[in-house]
């Protein structure tokens, strides 16, 4: 018997990239995988089936509410139970990359939006199912991104080098 055989687990931006790995390695381990993302879960959701895994897809905007809790109720009705919930949506590889003063207000909010209160909107969702049940596991993925900055992110991170021998006045 696998690890997480009979488990249920969610994983928001699962189409693609890490969130699919997530996925997969959770069927692997024996999980019921819920493919929670904005885009076509299709090939996520093939890719576990492929190697003998059950997972559904579930088109789901984190930043909406309602949205939010109709993955939940249509996983709890599917399925009867949410045993864990990987928080792994995020915009970061479709926003255009600037200097951070040039970044749109809009676009920043965006950001906060699914990176931030789509992490918070999710687990108040789940939280309840878990609690009644006195079980479930949340894990939160974030990157270091911002303490390490980027070459993409054409800002300059305060006291670091960036590669080009460019410092702040604190370096």
């Amino acid at each position: 018997m696998s690890r997480l055989e009979g488990d249920v687990a969610i994983v928001t931006g699962a189409a693609r990239g890490i969130g699919a790995a997530y996925a997969k390695a959770l069927a692997a381990e024996g999980a019921t995988v819920v493919v929670a993302d904005v885009l076509d879960t299709a090939a996520s959701v093939d890719a576990v089936k492929e190697m003998g895994g059950t997972a559904i897809g579930i088109s789901c905007n984190v930043t909406d509410n309602d949205a939010v809790e109709g993955m939940v109720a249509d996983t709890i009705s599917e399925f009867g139970k949410i045993d864990a919930l990987v928080n792994n949506a995020a915009l970061f590889a479709n926003i255009s990359h600037k200097k951070f003063e040039e970044i749109p207000d809009d676009e920043w909010m965006s950001v906060m939006q699914v990176n931030i209160a789509g992490v918070w909107r999710v687990s108040k969702a789940v939280v309840p199912h878990m609690r009644e049940r006195q079980y479930g596991k949340i894990v939160n993925v974030a990157s270091t991104t911002a303490l390490k900055g980027t070459r993409l992110f054409k800002g300059r991170s305060i006291g670091h080098d960036q590669g080009d021998g460019a410092r702040s006045r604190r370096g």
